[in-house]
């Protein structure tokens, strides 16, 4: 069986000189990422494999982006003074030429080599009945979809091409540039034939399977069409991948009181960003691979990136519903505070191993810092004798970067099916879960929204293991009490719909902070709206020390991209 062989970009360098000034940065050629052979094609299984590996290697470039693009531009994360200044520039919406993470080229080099695999792809051939390459080509196709709508979101164009281009003609030929809504449009219909085919399975790889290595196009199609507002038909896909793949969310990862003194804590929220993973961008265990920097940037004595202080205030301020379990009946204690996201707890000493904690104080500046990437880091590391809680002389890395998690899943079938016309229901994902004994309460859910719609049917005892994601972190409680956490009595539905909205946005931050995912559903839930970008705007500009001369800059969708 042949091996396949790779050639360095470089090859074609002299002849790409041209393309890359008039595609603005569209490849760089003096990288050492690979395309195939010319005359390559890929007819085995272990042509595959390589040519599915050395995409993902590709991949990693652009992991530390994923989070830094989607964090600095919402309401999360402040950059301090003292941080690098690219990042500082992110923030502020005002990004220069000499800016470090401007360039375009890693994410057009993963999407040229996944062009190459695809067009030298032989899905034809079949083995004991199946199409033994088709799940291959399917992730690789997956792979293209979801980093071109990294280019759409984090730029605001796309320049579309999906032939390799591997010479002097097709360097210099007339690609179009399509602007945002009209890159979802294409990367859309490009995916929408693979919606629930599904992508190589390679085994295990470390504590992973290596079916996560991809964003099935069934999550990218759902994601495409609630940014445009398909309200229902992103509910349906949504709604298929947690029925066919069984995704619940459970009370395994939640952070709770030991008992209604809070004179104990369980803090199990903060393995949920290692653990409840749908997809993620595995880093390699080769030493002398590309490695992340985010636990560097965020856990350390000069930090790049803080939780934002309107963000901090919210979690502290949240209501927490005490009850003795998953099964109690009963509300004994109501407190202050979101444990998904507090820095220290009442009444004990210590600090949460979540979203973020320890707080360390340093040159007259206090500082609470993010450790979602340090509780799930790698590579020993060695203790400080003046600062046991950091080390100067060996960093630590992430082993991956999630892209999808559980959470992500349900809040955005929330957020699907509440535009849709079900508040009540968008609602129960958040308090009592999505199960059959939550959905016939009437006092809970209305009947009305029930009917009809298959994307509304948690009738399968399956789905009994389903919890309200708020449980994790304002306690078991909050499904039983009949006061406080309630849909007000509105009088019209879109009121409701804007009510649960905003609380859905407010769980996305418990829930996923700090993944990469803020910005974009700033954008993606404000379009929602007939005054869009009025929410995003009112959102992101209140981190600001001038919070109306940032609404300002921010109100100009020409600022939202990075240019």
């Amino acid at each position: 069986m042949k091996t396949v062989k790779y050639i360095a970009m470089m090859a074609v360098a002299g002849m790409m000189t041209v393309a890359v000034s008039s595609c603005e940065d569209m490849l760089d050629t003096k990288s050492d990422d690979y395309i195939l052979e010319e005359d390559m094609h890929l007819d085995s299984a272990q042509d595959s494999l390589y040519s599915v590996m050395g995409i993902l290697a590709q991949q990693q470039l652009l992991a530390e982006r994923y989070v830094l693009f989607g964090e600095l531009r919402g309401d999360l994360v402040e950059v301090p003074s003292t941080a690098n200044y690219s990042l500082q520039e992110i923030s502020q919406f005002n990004v220069t030429a000499e800016n470090a993470y401007l360039s375009r080229a890693d994410y057009y080099n993963v999407i040229n080599n996944c062009n190459y695999a695809i067009a030298r792809m032989d899905t034809s051939i079949v083995l004991h009945n199946n199409k033994v390459m088709m799940s291959d080509y399917v992730g690789i196709r997956s792979i293209r979809a979801w980093t071109q709508m990294q280019v759409a979101l984090n730029f605001g164009e796309l320049t579309w091409f999906t032939e390799p281009i591997t010479t002097v003609d097709g360097a210099n030929a007339n690609y179009p540039v399509l602007p945002f809504d009209a890159a979802l449009d294409k990367i859309l219909a490009d995916i929408e034939p693979y919606i629930g085919m599904d992508v190589p399975n390679f085994g295990n790889i470390g504590d992973y399977n290596s079916t996560e290595a991809f964003v099935r196009p069934t999550l990218i199609a759902a994601d495409i069409h609630l940014y445009k507002n398909n309200y229902e038909v992103a509910a349906q896909l949504y709604y298929n991948y947690i029925d066919y793949y069984n995704k619940y969310i459970t009370t395994e990862y939640a952070t709770r009181w030991g008992n209604n003194t809070r004179t104990g804590v369980w803090g199990n929220n903060a393995t949920a960003y290692k653990s409840e993973v749908i997809s993620r961008i595995p880093f390699s265990n080769d030493a002398d691979a590309y490695r992340d920097d985010l636990i560097n940037k965020t856990y350390s004595l000069v930090p790049q990136m803080l939780p934002a202080k309107n963000f901090i205030k919210n979690m502290e301020e949240a209501l927490h519903y005490y009850a003795d379990g998953e099964s109690s009946i009963l509300v004994t204690g109501t407190f202050e505070g979101d444990l998904r996201g507090m820095a220290t707890f009442a009444d004990s000493k210590g600090d949460f191993a979540g979203a973020y904690g320890y707080t360390h104080a340093h040159d007259d500046q206090q500082d609470i810092l993010i450790t979602k990437y340090f509780n799930n880091g790698e590579t020993a590391w060695v203790t400080n004798p003046d600062n046991e809680m950091f080390d100067y002389q060996s960093p630590r890395h992430l082993h991956s970067i999630p892209t999808y998690r559980t959470p992500s899943l349900y809040l955005r079938y929330a957020e699907a099916i509440n535009r849709a016309g079900k508040p009540s229901v968008a609602f129960a994902v958040m308090t009592t879960g999505l199960k059959r004994e939550a959905m016939a309460d009437s006092t809970r859910v209305m009947k009305w929204e029930l009917q009809g719609e298959p994307y509304v049917n948690f009738d399968n005892g399956k789905y009994d293991a389903n919890y309200g994601t708020a449980m994790r972190g304002r306690g078991y409680g909050i499904r039983l009490t009949k006061s406080g956490y309630l849909i007000p009595e509105f009088d019209n539905l879109n009121d409701s719909i804007e009510w649960v909205e905003n609380e859905i946005l407010q769980e996305m931050a418990a829930e996923t902070c700090f993944e990469g995912n803020r910005f974009f559903d700033l954008m993606r839930v404000s379009h929602h709206r007939v005054d869009h970008p009025a929410l995003m705007v009112e959102k992101i500009s209140s981190r600001f020390e001038n919070p109306t001369a940032a609404a300002a800059i921010i109100s100009n969708p020409e600022n939202w991209w990075i240019k």
